[in-house]
């Protein structure tokens, strides 16, 4: 079959899911598929002039956007609005057999990549990495809010209606698919994997840590819908009686601002600026415990998927979310870290104490993680996602 890989980003820009649809299209690029990919040109971060674009066996395509700005929304929108129109049209030059995309930019993406599929008779895959317009809504977003909220569910559940398959990476997700009332739908629980990094590379110095200390880290983006300064909070509780413990955000985002005028003096917390994978992999891996945290109900349209890279290079977690939720189940039943019984410093720092106490916490996690979410666990399951499809097609 002809398989179009989309996205916004894609290697070697930085954005998660684009590292991540690397692993996947070279996993497909292997096998008797046809593997094509549809992305912007290079924008999420400056990745310099000397890296290389293409991969072997893959039709590599990508079209011009404005440089990224954050901070300027009208360039953004067009962003979005010159990429959603050069896939839709990649999809009707191209006719592939099957067509997927995931949600960036939110739901106009998928819903273009949707419709172009449906036009020339290929299957669509949606791949949700988090589900809109829910995301805005529990978030205080402005696409969460009424008339933009009613139009792009009204929207998504277009594109729900049109997918062949539909993959989410939690139980959670699917439930909250589930209660849109749409009708049965074919929905896949498939997780990511921890990120791939071409090759290892030695971190900054300043950032390696100390063998006299233990290291709580939060690594990834420092987002505003992750309930940092609680987290923050709750690990301070443990460092009178845990003199050796260091706190480490690395990474980014809009609530570091906050988290510098807070605890940007005090001894304990460190700050690291983002990093590439290949060099934030070494400080993440010598760390002793992972955090992981959410805003309330969050986790019913997303998942952090830094959980699987700190299981997957064997750092138990303290995640704080809902005790309620299938994440918050699975740490619990495997002896994978703790989970706070409530949203409170107090909780926080119990639950941080019970992982600090759990010595063998790092070989059940890699047992675990081995067994259950590796990159060929994950395979597996997309490739019977495709030979469904292929064998629907005739």
């Amino acid at each position: 079959m002809k398989i179009l890989f989309t996205h916004r980003y894609f290697w070697p820009d930085t954005a998660p899911y684009g590292v991540i649809l690397k692993s996947i299209v070279s996993h497909f690029a292997q096998t008797d598929h046809g593997v094509h990919v549809f992305a912007s040109k290079l924008s999420y971060r400056d990745v310099g002039g000397d890296v290389p674009t293409e991969m072997a066996s893959v039709d590599i395509r990508r079209c011009w956007v404005f440089h990224e700005n954050k901070k300027n929304p009208v360039t953004r929108a067009l962003n979005v609005l010159i990429y959603c129109l050069g896939l839709f049209f990649h999809v009707l030059r191209l006719r592939p057999d099957v067509v997927t995309a995931a949600t960036f930019p939110p739901v106009l993406a998928a819903w273009s990549a949707s419709l172009a599929a449906r036009i020339v008779g290929a299957k669509f895959i949606y791949h949700m990495m988090d589900i809109h317009p829910d995301v805005s809504q529990i978030s205080g977003g402005l696409l969460g809010r009424a008339p933009f909220a009613n139009v792009l569910r009204w929207l998504d559940n277009q594109t729900l209606r049109r997918a062949s398959a539909i993959v989410v990476l939690s139980q959670d997700m699917a439930n909250t698919l589930a209660g849109r009332g749409l009708g049965e739908l074919p929905i896949h629980v498939i997780n990511n994997f921890m990120l791939d990094s071409d090759e290892a590379q030695d971190p900054p110095r300043e950032w390696v840590k100390d063998s006299a200390k233990t290291r709580v880290i939060f690594a990834g983006n420092l987002g505003r819908f992750q309930n940092l300064p609680l987290l923050a909070e709750g690990v301070a509780t443990c460092f009178d009686t845990h003199p050796d413990l260091e706190l480490m955000f690395l990474g980014d985002g809009a609530a570091l601002a906050e988290l510098r005028a807070r605890w940007g003096d005090h001894p304990q917390v460190t700050f690291a600026p983002f990093l590439p994978f290949a060099q934030a992999k070494a400080l993440i891996a010598d760390a002793d415990i992972g955090l992981v945290s959410l805003n309330r109900d969050i986790y019913r349209v997303a998942y952090p998927s830094k959980m699987l890279t700190y299981l997957g290079l064997g750092v138990p977690v303290l995640a704080l979310v809902e005790p309620e939720s299938a994440l918050a189940g699975e740490v619990s039943a495997n002896g994978l870290g703790a989970v706070p019984e409530a949203a409170t410093a107090e909780a926080i720092g119990v639950a941080l104490r019970k992982v600090l106490g759990a010595g063998d916490s790092p070989a059940l996690v890699k047992s675990w993680y081995t067994d259950k979410a590796t990159k060929d666990v994950a395979m597996k399951h997309w490739m019977s996602v495709l030979e469904a499809l292929r064998e629907d097609r005739g």
